[in-house]
């Protein structure tokens, strides 16, 4: 049975505690008071599955040195801990632990710096009753009482990590179907992995063994030279368009080089988050990264990576005379590599077929089924790890033939669409285009689509949108003409693990308003979920929050804007600043006479006036690190202000 844990060590204290799932926990301790090294040893000895959160990291290797030496006392498991936290982590992880690890922690892939999640954050996320921290500061010699403080933070963590095992049931059972031994693979490792498996098993050698020390790593291919751009466009991408004739110029003329001064090779690891990404060409001796040119009134903007352009911050409708159309590109990056035969030099034309044959396969499952999960996870991680030097499917090469031409095969899409006349563009983005037409041009529109397809052997998905309000590309609600409403961004009520799950009433009042001509504030006032109203803070270790009482808070703050809360300022290393300065304290006026619309103030400066607004009205929090759901006194002026920034009103006339 899988048995949640967790550890804490201090200078002369240590605890884990565990629990079987569904049952109750045990405490051991290590302490100037107690020392349970003996029932510990006893305990752990039956024990076959272990689960925590980032327990690879440092729960594990801190509990093989207790396995390791039984007799340790709190002091030389501390000094272990200081060299866990403070080592490198790839040195001090335990890659085959002595009872089997689950993590919760990689298996969601929040060690990569972009999705980096603590257990606090997700305590929010989850609706913890207590976002609770250490009450005590890591390093302290404890008292007695602080002991039985730690052991309380100790349990609640269990309790939490267990809540989040349930969370994530499907995707430990899925890891568990495919291979056991890839457990803590995130979705992506897994996916990878998966592929790395067809491979091998058609003689493709994926790693190689260093002769001299024995380890072994992934094979790849380098490219000290850089990669030409024009070397992996592909011939057959023209265009008539004048403006995306220059684009394609352009792009074809960018060296991206591989390698710094050194002479390494840069490791761009977009996956794992190791560093952050380097990537960048060199276009006419210059650093070139991206280039933005106007398309039928919108701007596109082109790069290394994806290319996006959207009619910002506009509502547009179907009506009796036009029809909003989106076409993607179905499984578009796998169907770049197949079609076009591109592959990682070191590991051959082989690769292709392999990709081929898995997304045929995949057809062949029913959509949710543990086999059609692990084929989409191995569909759509290659890619990524074109351009992840710690992958053996690493080779820029690759990777830039599909980005680059990725993004030309969707101008070339825009380019044939926007030729049907009257046809306006509403968005493009990585794998798909929208666009309105008039409702005489639909046939030739498909036709025109059905062209590209042809030309180009890739599939194209088609709907029909009835209204569309759009921020930007990533931000819109687009509702079909069959009814279903597709959110993105910040219009998107369910939010992945590793993002901010705050005041989700703003972006539900924000819809209402735009799709049902909802009042924001009757809605805010309606709303019957107070949890919805609650905001998250997160404070480096280096940063705290004042109030006005003088009270300070570090760690993950839990809070909500309120009219009888209090004044709150964000203390940074370098500056200060109000945690909601200025509130609805708008200026007006000109130069020698700003006006303060709150209070109708007078001042000589902006400077005088932004200074009082954020003395006098900025907005006031109140704390919920404790929290059971009760009612709140939220700001009703704030929750709406914020709303009505979602709400999109201007209408694209095409």
């Amino acid at each position: 049975m899988p048995q949640i844990y967790d550890t804490e060590a201090f200078p002369n204290f240590y605890s884990m505690c565990i629990k079987p799932v569904h049952q109750p926990g045990f405490f051991f301790e290590i302490s100037d008071r107690r020392r349970d090294n003996a029932a510990m040893w006893r305990y752990l000895a039956n024990v076959d599955n272990m689960v925590g959160f980032n327990n690879m990291g440092y729960d594990w290797p801190l509990l093989d040195t207790f396995m390791q030496n039984p007799d340790i006392d709190a002091a030389g498991l501390y000094a272990r801990s200081q060299e866990i936290i403070h080592g490198d982590r790839f040195t001090n992880t335990i890659w085959q632990p002595a009872i089997p690890q689950t993590d919760l922690y990689l298996i969601n892939h929040f060690n990569n710096r972009a999705k980096s999640t603590s257990l606090k954050k997700l305590q929010f996320n989850m609706r913890a009753r207590d976002v609770m921290d250490c009450p005590i500061p890591f390093g302290t010699h404890l008292n007695f009482a602080e002991m039985d403080q730690v052991l309380a933070y100790n349990a609640h963590d269990v309790l939490e990590t267990e809540r989040f095992y349930h969370e994530n049931a499907d995707k430990i059972a899925l890891r568990q179907t495919i291979n056991p031994d890839w457990i803590n693979q995130s979705d992506t490792g897994l996916g990878r992995k998966y592929f790395e498996r067809e491979l091998q098993a058609r003689g493709v050698q994926t790693h190689e063994r260093d002769p001299e020390t024995g380890r072994r790593s992934p094979r790849v291919t380098r490219r000290p030279n850089g990669v030409l751009l024009s070397d992996v466009i592909f011939p057959y991408i023209r265009f008539d368009h004048p403006t995306l004739a220059h684009v394609h110029g352009l792009m074809s003329r960018v060296l991206v080089p591989t390698q710094d001064f050194d002479g390494e090779v840069v490791a761009e690891d977009l996956k794992q988050g190791e560093k952050e990404p380097k990537l960048y060409g060199v276009l006419d001796g210059r650093t070139w990264r991206s280039h933005s040119f106007d398309l039928d009134g919108c701007e596109v903007t082109v790069g290394l990576g994806g290319i996006h352009a959207s009619r910002d911050r506009k509502f547009i409708v179907s009506d009796e005379h036009h029809t909003i159309v989106d076409l993607d590109v179905t499984s578009f990056y796998p169907n770049i590599f197949i079609q076009n035969r591109v592959f990682p030099a070191h590991l051959g034309p082989i690769f292709c077929d392999v990709y081929a044959e898995l997304l045929s396969r995949r057809l062949g499952y029913a959509k949710g089924s543990p086999e059609n999960q692990a084929l989409k996870l191995a569909l759509n991680s290659v890619f990524g790890s074109t351009g992840s030097i710690f992958t053996c499917f690493y080779d820029l090469a690759c990777f830039f033939a599909i980005t680059i031409n990725g993004q030309l095969l969707i101008l070339k899409l825009a380019e044939m669409l926007l030729g049907v006349a009257g046809c306006r563009l509403v968005q493009l983005n990585t794998d798909g285009i929208t666009v309105i037409c008039p409702n005489d041009r639909l046939e030739q529109l498909a036709s025109v689509a059905a062209d590209w397809s042809a030309r180009t052997r890739m599939p194209l998905e088609r709907a029909e949108y009835s209204r569309m309000w759009i921020r930007d590309v990533n931000n819109y609600v687009a509702e079909s003409t069959g009814g279903k409403v597709k959110r993105k961004g910040v219009y998107n009520p369910e939010r992945e693990w590793h993002q901010n799950h705050s005041m989700p009433v703003v972006r539900h009042a924000a819809e209402a308003a735009m799709m049902r001509g909802a009042n924001v504030e009757e809605f805010i006032a309606g709303h019957a979920e107070p949890w919805d109203f609650l905001m998250r803070l997160d404070l480096t270790k280096a940063s705290h929050l004042q109030l006005d009482d003088g009270s300070t808070h570090k760690g993950i703050i839990r809070y909500y804007v309120s009219p009888t809360g209090r004044s709150a300022v964000k203390h940074m290393p370098k500056t200060t600043t109000r945690i909601h300065g200025r509130g609805h304290a708008e200026c007006f006026g000109q130069r020698g006479s700003w006006c303060c619309s709150a209070c109708y103030t007078f001042f000589r400066t902006k400077k005088e006036w932004e200074e009082h607004a954020d003395l006098a009205h900025a907005s006031k929090i109140t704390l919920a690190q404790q929290y059971d759901g009760e009612p709140i006194d939220y700001d009703m002026r704030y929750y709406a202000g914020e709303a009505r920034k979602l709400v999109i009103t201007e209408r694209f006339y095409p």
